[in-house]
């Protein structure tokens, strides 16, 4: 559906301060959930939104939200858009929508074309389609077993929900690390499944390191 859970809402929206990005993405942007947090959180910030179903476009008015709207599937738009380059890309509860192999496709690439990454993943629900709209099935599942090939990384789950944090290769103000030890020490609440005021237990980031040539690496 076009919108999604709160489990995470709190956590994304400090993260997106504390980037505090120039440049951000939002693939599966739908109703513009994470527009909107870019908005709040980083103001100034040049923000595309790419959703493949144009009708979304228009029943929520992302034109009037993004600095642009991009009508592609995330396969035509890595195709398209080579030389892209962002601070953050966001993937708010749209990689289950993508087949597994087009999902590991798009965070490879975006390893080379943003700082970060964030990616936030429902688990264990059944969604067929939605509102006559077929791209709302969920095809793939996805959690902390299916990241292992990258390098720098870190996560959390609750409430049928994960989250991942990948560092890309290009630079960024903050490390990983470092964004790892705020978020923990700041006790950002967990939210349960659609209630934004409630209260389940802190965020608690769990960082995935495998270094590898450590001197040509970006933290």
């Amino acid at each position: 559906m076009p919108g999604s859970f709160v489990v995470f809402d709190s956590f994304a929206h400090h993260l997106i301060g504390w980037l505090g990005p120039q440049r951000a993405i939002d693939f599966g942007a739908g109703a513009g959930k994470y527009g909107r947090m870019l908005r709040a959180a980083a103001p100034g910030c040049h923000i595309v939104a790419v959703e493949p179903e144009a009708s979304y476009a228009e029943r929520f008015g992302l034109a009037g939200l993004y600095d642009e709207v991009q009508p592609l599937t995330a396969h035509d738009w890595m195709a398209a858009n080579p030389e892209a380059r962002f601070d953050l890309a966001i993937l708010g509860d749209c990689i289950e929508h993508m087949p597994k192999s087009v999902g590991l496709d798009l965070l490879n690439a975006l390893a080379y074309r943003a700082a970060y990454t964030l990616v936030v993943a429902p688990e264990f629900i059944v969604q067929g389609a939605v509102g006559g709209v077929e791209g709302e099935t969920h095809v793939s599942v996805w959690s902390e077993r299916d990241l292992h090939w990258h390098d720098l990384w870190a996560f959390d789950n609750c409430r049928a929900t994960s989250i991942f944090l990948l560092r890309g290769y290009l630079p960024a103000p903050v490390p990983l690390a470092e964004l790892v030890q705020r978020v923990n020490a700041a006790q950002l609440p967990v939210h349960d499944f659609h209630a934004p005021a409630s209260f389940v237990r802190p965020a608690r980031l769990r960082l995935v390191e495998q270094p590898r040539e450590t001197a040509y690496r970006p933290a």
